[in-house]
């Protein structure tokens, strides 16, 4: 990774439109430190977390993410995240259940903020 772009990166003077190209040419590291900004728009929250799966996790928790912004079924950490948050939707559980990923089923079944969920009997298979 180039320690410059890095050190851009977490420049807090960068100007938006800088931090939106380096969005488009991010690897993980580079990802992980724009993630960081503090002033990190919606929009490139949402660019971010549609590149790399496991930064959109992270910027769930830290509430950059709203459930309108994450697909579950492309980015399934950050629905969890949202879930455990209490922020996610009802109808993510009945998906995530049925993950073929046991880690996942595994979170989703300790999430602090799980929808109440009558049955699991309407979980639609996994990416359906």
């Amino acid at each position: 990774m180039n320690h410059v772009l890095r050190g851009l990166a977490a420049h807090s003077a960068l100007p938006s439109e800088l931090v939106d190209r380096l969005i488009g040419i991010a690897d993980a590291e580079l990802a992980s430190a724009l993630a960081g900004r503090a002033d990190l728009s919606r929009a490139q929250a949402v660019a971010l977390a549609s590149r790399f799966g496991e930064i959109g996790q992270q910027l769930a928790y830290e509430g950059k993410l709203s459930a309108t912004d994450v697909d579950p079924v492309t980015q399934p950490d950050a629905a969890l995240a949202l879930l455990d948050a209490g922020v996610g939707l009802e109808e993510w559980a009945l998906l995530l259940v049925a993950d073929p990923d046991h880690r996942r089923r595994e979170k989703l079944a300790g999430c602090r903020a799980l929808p109440a969920v009558g049955s699991v009997e309407g979980a639609v298979p996994y990416g359906s």
